[in-house]
């Protein structure tokens, strides 16, 4: 009758270091997928988060601004009539609406100049897609700095509402840049943002109504 052979001991010990090795190697592997498929969700995330507090900002700025100061936008166009009372033109004042533009700005440049370091905790369990670990587990730091410095155009446009009527718009376009830090990583990020100045709803004919000043 034949024996069982044993297993020698270094034997033993070569296949309990292999099963090591094995096991973090798939740990590795497993890591390196899931950071590839949470990185670029933590990016996304992190830019709309501070795109949203600067926005708000921005947002917020232009409309205390207006309320405070209403005299300094009140001759930005003009409207002329027709003798049946219908109106004839609208005509934009190029001075009063670069001198808008700059106080618009100059507020939107005070209001982030104020905004203290915003920090934000993103949960890991966010970045999943699942509703049972949406707001779990270990969170990821993210600081936004505005830089402070602002941009702005004033656009207007003339948009066809349907026929024999259409809406004038005088836009401001901002721009700034701000610091996000995620997870102790800087990154520079573009905002842009459109805030509306005013909005005049006219009817007749779209090029019968609409000149704009000079610039």
């Amino acid at each position: 009758m034949r024996r069982a052979t044993s297993i020698k001991p270094h034997l033993k010990v070569r296949l309990r270091l292999l099963g090591v090795v094995l096991l973090v190697v798939l740990v590795w592997y497993g890591a390196a997928a899931l950071d590839a498929k949470i990185q670029p969700a933590l990016q996304e995330l992190a830019e709309y988060e501070s795109r949203a507090v600067t926005v708000e900002v921005m947002n917020t700025a232009i409309a205390q601004e207006m309320e405070t100061n209403p005299q300094r936008y009140e001759e930005l166009y003009s409207i002329r009539y027709a003798q049946d009372g219908s109106i004839s033109t609208v005509e934009s004042n190029s001075l009063a609406l670069n001198q808008a533009r700059l106080y618009l700005v100059e507020a939107v440049t005070q209001a982030l100049r104020e905004l203290p370091e915003t920090e934000l905790q993103i949960p890991w369990g966010s970045l999943l897609d699942s509703a049972l670990l949406n707001d779990r587990g270990p969170s990821w730091s993210l600081r936004i700095q505005p830089r402070g410095y602002v941009e702005g155009n004033i656009q207007e446009t003339v948009r066809e509402i349907e026929i024999n009527k259409a809406e004038y718009c005088i836009d401001l376009e901002l721009s700034t840049s701000i610091n996000m830090i995620l997870d102790g990583e800087n990154h520079l990020l573009n905002v842009e943002n459109t805030v509306p100045v005013a909005h005049i709803l006219l009817d007749g004919d779209t090029p019968s109504y609409y000149s704009q000043g000079d610039a």
